[in-house]
């Protein structure tokens, strides 16, 4: 009831303020003399005293009525909302990482095993599997876990497998955390640990800030952090790493260690030099002959293709501790090899007497069969995921090293080594060169603005008179946006909510009256300055009112689509300020086309800096023929067809051995291996 009441009365406000703004505005306008625009003003301030009033009065009361009553309503919900878009976020990219070139709903049975010796007692059975792991992460005290295991074992499969079972879990029992996966190359070490963390959940879920830091403070957050292997460069120092370990074991909740649950390669966990304290450290299993014979049969499409696969199926029964079977003994090897040989081409290649002679070491036979599958992978996907036939073989190879060794540069430079975040993907294309092309540009477009308004008013001597400060103002945007500020956000459909209309109502009522107060304290003519009031209230409304805090999954390409709409958003209602205030110097159509055109010039460039930035970057990355000129379509496609996923706002690899491969075998190789494989 209250609520309902609370939405009527913003309504009735912004109805009283708009019809008021519109006749005082269309009566001061068509007023001869200035004995009846003073008469219209005092209409105004008249008008303008309640409705601010009321305004006042409906922020208070919502502050003391419905804070008391509500408030707990309100970040109970938000839990509510995030525990939702979390789940059906982790469905999908579980589903899609278990596929072997679709979308799939059935995970190897992966085992792991408890380790022991040097780690304090803290709960968990001597063993385990993944259809029994949210059994074995609760009996766990505190709930802290570390999965270790060797590249592609399914330390994150098991994670998400965790993670999905206990938001399922937690449909009945809302006590539950929220867990979330959360990329460790992500994390910024400059940051404390739940700082970084509230920052990173506003970012990827668009919540507000005091929602997030309230759900970290009381718990209701459980990171699941993937990847601590991923955060350093190889062979180096494990800087990063051992930084964010540090941060996790000094996360307190009340008396113990905070939950979390970490997964990391196992030799990287070892050389590491610190351990994740009171946490039950398992490991996972590689997969016997046997059990990748059984979990191959369940995902054959027909009899063709069991066929196919049916010498390789008698040799992992018969020789389940081989070399086939070691080959074969993890499920993203799996997932490879049916990828590869899923329409075509004989599995038969990959057995050990087709491979080479019978002196062939465990090593070579493992090369062999990574110039088989990874080397295939690529176009495979082509082949089944471009039916359009937008890219070619050679293409997607290039592009994709082209993004491996990005990596490999961000991970040399205090960066991601796995995430392709787009807004900071200007940074290992060309930092200098961007920034400086960008202030170019942006120097330009709002010259050019500014000369164009000039023409648009010559005959206005005050015009000309304020041009220096204009253009010194234009010049001093145009160096702000080289610096890298935050993507700012606008979500233009949250405008019809009643809070948004809410504050659009403040703001052109504050706007009114501070127009009456320009008119009455100032010189400037009253019509223009009450306009430049009502300009400036309706940007402060649109600039507080558009903002969207209600839980949703924010995409690697949705910051950047945000942060356009916020600087084309704030540009159109600066420019609007601008041509407002002009309109009875210069002119309705002059005045408004100018403010405008100046205005959306400069808001754009500065609080779009990303977007514009972004666009720059993919333009280099087009001309030096490392990308295509529609990137965000391409990484999307790739991550359709499986070489690619999504991890929070950014973009990871498949697979970081995949990822690893690309950058240590030369293209032209890999797609004359894969040419071969196909024959």
């Amino acid at each position: 009831m209250l609520r309902k009441a609370r939405v009527a009365g913003w309504g009735l406000l912004a109805l009283a303020l708009v019809v008021t703004a519109i006749v005082v505005t269309v009566g001061a306008l068509r007023a001869h003399g200035d004995l009846a625009f003073n008469h219209w003003v005092g209409w105004a301030t008249v008008a303008a005293l309640p409705i601010a009033a009321a305004g006042v009065v409906l922020v208070l009361w919502e502050k003391i009525v419905l804070g008391a009553t509500s408030g707990e309503v309100g970040i109970d919900e938000i839990e509510t909302d995030l525990a939702a878009v979390v789940l059906a976020q982790a469905q999908v990219a579980r589903s899609r990482l278990i596929g072997a070139d679709q979308a799939d709903d059935q995970a190897a049975n992966v085992r792991f095993v408890k380790g022991s010796g040097r780690f304090r007692e803290v709960g968990g059975a001597d063993k385990g599997d993944l259809t029994a792991v949210l059994t074995y992460y609760q009996s766990l005290s505190p709930g802290r876990m570390v999965v270790l295991g060797e590249p592609g074992a399914g330390k994150t499969v098991l994670a998400l497998e965790l993670l999905i079972r206990l938001l399922e879990h937690r449909q009945q029992d809302p006590s539950i955390p929220i867990p979330v996966l959360i990329s460790a190359a992500a994390y910024d070490t400059r940051l404390g640990w739940q700082d970084w963390l509230a920052q990173h959940l506003v970012l990827r879920f668009n919540i507000g800030h005091r929602a997030a830091g309230r759900l970290i403070r009381d718990g209701r957050i459980l990171p699941m952090v993937d990847g601590l292997d991923e955060m350093d460069p190889a062979n180096s120092a494990p800087e990063r790493a051992g930084a964010l370990v540090l941060a996790v074991n000094a996360s307190m909740r009340g008396l113990e260690r905070a939950p979390v649950v970490v997964t990391c390669r196992r030799h990287e966990y070892e050389v590491l030099g610190r351990v994740v304290d009171r946490a039950t450290h398992i490991e996972m299993i590689p997969l016997t002959g046997r059990e990748a014979a059984d979990y191959l049969r369940g995902q054959f499409l027909g009899r063709d293709e069991q066929d196919r696969w049916e010498q390789v199926l008698t040799m992992l029964d018969a020789d389940p501790g081989g070399l086939l079977a070691g080959q074969l003994a993890t499920p993203w090897r799996l997932t490879l090899a049916l990828a590869v040989f899923r329409d075509r081409g004989s599995p038969t290649a990959l057995l050990p007497q087709l491979a080479a002679s019978a002196s062939m070491t465990v090593a070579e036979y493992t090369l062999r069969v990574d110039r088989l599958l990874l080397a295939d992978y690529v176009s495979r996907a082509v082949h089944l995921h471009d039916l359009a036939r937008r890219y070619t073989t050679p293409q997607v190879q290039r592009w994709l090293t082209a993004l491996a060794s990005s990596l490999a540069w961000q991970a040399t430079h205090s960066g991601s080594a796995t995430d392709i975040q787009l807004d900071q993907w200007w940074r290992p294309t060309g930092r200098w060169a961007i920034r400086i092309v960008q202030i170019t540009l942006t120097a330009g477009l709002i010259t050019g603005a500014i000369t164009w308004a000039a023409t648009t008013g010559a005959n206005n001597l005050k015009y000309h008179q304020g041009l220096p400060f204009i253009v010194g103002f234009s010049i001093l945007i145009a160096f702000l946006t080289g610096i890298p500020f935050p993507p700012f956000q606008l979500k233009v459909r949250q405008i019809m909510t009643s809070a948004s209309l809410g504050a659009l109502a403040i703001g052109l009522a504050i706007g009114l009256a501070a127009g009456i107060g320009i008119v009455l304290t100032s010189k400037a003519k009253i019509g223009s300055g009450l306009l430049l009031g009502l300009g400036l209230g309706l940007a402060a409304g649109l600039m507080f009112g558009l903002n969207d805090n209600a839980p949703q999954a924010v995409g690697p390409r949705d910051v950047i689509r945000g942060n356009g709409q916020y600087g084309l958003t704030v540009g159109l209602a600066t420019g609007l300020i601008v041509g407002l205030s002009g309109v009875l110097q210069a002119g309705l159509a002059s005045g408004l086309a100018s403010g405008l055109a100046t205005g959306l010039a400069g808001g754009l460039a500065l609080f779009g800096s990303v977007w514009i930035r972004y666009h720059i970057t993919i333009m280099i990355i087009a001309v030096s023929q490392k990308g295509p000129l529609r990137f965000g379509v391409f990484l999307d496609w790739a991550q359709q067809a499986g070489l690619l996923r999504v991890s929070g706002v950014a973009y990871q690899f498949r697979h970081r051995q995949l990822q690893e491969w690309l950058t240590s075998y030369p293209v032209t190789t890999m797609v004359e291996t894969a040419v071969q494989t196909q024959d």
